[in-house]
């Protein structure tokens, strides 16, 4: 068991290194940590053809399904006929329950080169206003700075707390910058390009700073030691446990 200090610890895709990422039952076991000091979950949609937002990673289903079709060429009830191990594919309205006990949610938001983002912002309009996941303390994350600028836009969406996804060395020097033109009150960035001088100029930016994704305890501790906000794991129940 670690001392997480005043970082907060989200569980990956649910808990993706313990139980099935992604799942219902993945993020119901993530909930049972809560009361060891899980603060959260990070998880993933993608934009199905008939506009639904499916709780899924990949833009193929061959990973977890064993099938080469991407989801944005299926309607979710042709999607939930596969299973991923034996388990639904779910939606994200399916899974309201099982995250409205979360002090912090980072939901990120999949694009690609194909993305329809007119339908991708009505259908994030759709599940997260007026309906059980609007109260939840969810930020959207996303990569996608096309995607930030249309629900900058949006006068439905832009009270919705996000954050900018950096993942390449080039872009930190101007990742504060970026984050803020673009309206987002966060930086998620991958693990390896941050050390102390990488956090602190991101706070004087008054930018909380997540780290994703991170396993290995050292890692795990110099982060806390620097001051890190969120730090995003694969395995939640192995760090907070002894």
């Amino acid at each position: 068991m670690i001392d997480l200090k005043n970082t907060l610890l989200l569980g990956h895709r649910g808990a993706r290194g313990e139980a099935l990422e992604n799942t219902l039952s993945g993020f119901q076991y993530a909930q049972n940590l809560q009361s060891s000091g899980l603060a959260g979950v990070e998880f993933d949609v993608q934009l199905s053809r008939d506009g639904q937002l499916i709780v899924f990673h990949d833009e193929t289903l061959e990973r977890m399904c064993a099938q080469q079709s991407r989801l944005d060429q299926l309607n979710v009830s042709e999607i939930q006929r596969h299973h991923q191990f034996g388990q639904l594919i779910i939606t994200l309205l399916d899974i309201a329950s099982a995250l409205n006990t979360y002090t912090y949610i980072e939901l990120e938001v999949k694009t690609h080169s194909r993305t329809d983002y007119a339908k991708l912002v009505k259908a994030l309009m759709r599940d997260l206003i007026d309906s059980p996941l609007a109260s939840l303390p969810i930020v959207l994350t996303s990569f996608d700075v096309e995607l930030h600028a249309r629900l900058q836009r949006s006068t439905f969406m832009r009270h919705i707390p996000r954050g900018l996804l950096i993942r390449e060395p080039e872009l930190l020097k101007q990742a504060p910058n970026t984050a803020l033109q673009l309206g987002c009150k966060q930086l998620g960035i991958h693990y390896p390009l941050l050390n102390h001088e990488v956090i602190q100029y991101c706070h004087r930016y008054d930018l909380p700073v997540s780290a994703w994704t991170v396993n290995d305890i050292e890692t795990i501790k110099q982060l806390i030691n620097w001051q890190v906000d969120v730090i995003i794991t694969d395995y939640p129940r192995y760090l907070l446990l002894p």
